[in-house]
């Protein structure tokens, strides 16, 4: 197997590494990262500006634009004629559930991939494994990419995701100590939640107005252990959410489809407008 990483925290984050050192047990990994922390461009493209790339001694090659940019320049320049198995992005410091997928840059170098065909699982660590010291760090995204080995080599998730278009499938994986923790997989939707406070003002150094965007979600009051929904009732196997398997400890699977036009709303505007 053959399989393009990407991610939007840059080309030294410790999720990005994790991630290749796990998949080369299974498979020929090709890296191609930003050079500098992207997050929050979702699927950006740098068409006003030219691109540079530079290869590391790792092998790893870094670009100076956004993670969409560099799953782009891989696939049709940099890597042209190499087949790929899948794209796989991350692991992200910090989780993408619900509408975070409408911003997040790991996620939009993983649709950008689908939009050429090329099966797509963008992946998450929840909490960012931010726990302390860089070695503590480095030890809770080495499990979360086991994880993702773990479900390549146990499931069919590849060929699954090959046959279906223009979906990418949103991992996140919880935050645990120890792998045992995790107590297995679920198939969720993405979940809404309110962000907190959308903006905080601030004022600079120099005294002049600027603005923090944040999407930081309120808390949620549930229990962890139940994660019952809005009505009480234990979630079945179609009404999990993203949010409510990962406070369970379970691995969140999310297929999401984009730019899909649903015929209902083609029918209510035809009908409003005929």
């Amino acid at each position: 197997m053959k399989f393009l990483i990407s991610n939007d925290d840059g080309i030294y984050a410790p999720g990005l590494l994790a991630l290749y050192q796990a998949l080369s047990t299974i498979a020929e990994v090709m890296v191609v990262a930003p050079m500098t922390e992207q997050s929050g461009c979702a699927s950006a493209l740098s068409i006003s500006t030219p691109l540079y790339t530079q290869q590391l001694e790792s092998g790893f090659i870094a670009v100076n634009g956004t993670p969409a940019d560099c799953v782009y320049l891989a696939l049709h320049e940099l890597y042209p004629k190499t087949h790929f198995d899948g794209v796989i992005t991350g692991i992200n410091s910090g989780a993408n559930l619900g509408q975070d997928v409408l911003f997040s840059g790991t996620f939009g170098a993983a649709l950008t991939a689908q939009l050429f065909g090329v099966p797509a699982i963008a992946t998450s660590l929840v909490g960012g494994g931010a726990k302390g010291k860089t070695q503590e760090q480095a030890c809770h995204y080495q499990m979360a990419a086991n994880e993702i080995v773990k479900l390549l080599l146990e499931t069919p998730i590849l060929n699954v995701c090959k046959n279906l278009p223009y979906h990418v499938l949103n991992v996140n994986i919880p935050d645990v100590e120890r792998a045992c923790d995790i107590k297995g997989r679920k198939i969720t939707s993405l979940a809404h939640r309110q962000i907190a406070r959308p903006v905080h003002p601030v004022i600079d150094p120099r005294g002049r107005e600027a603005y923090w965007l944040s999407l930081r979600k309120c808390p949620d009051e549930r229990s962890v252990e139940s994660a019952v929904d809005d009505t009480g009732v234990q979630p079945s196997a179609t009404t999990w959410t993203d949010d409510q398997a990962v406070r369970a400890g379970y691995v969140s699977l999310s297929p999401v489809r984009l730019h899909h036009t649903p015929n209902t709303a083609l029918d209510e505007l035809s009908s409003l407008f005929l």
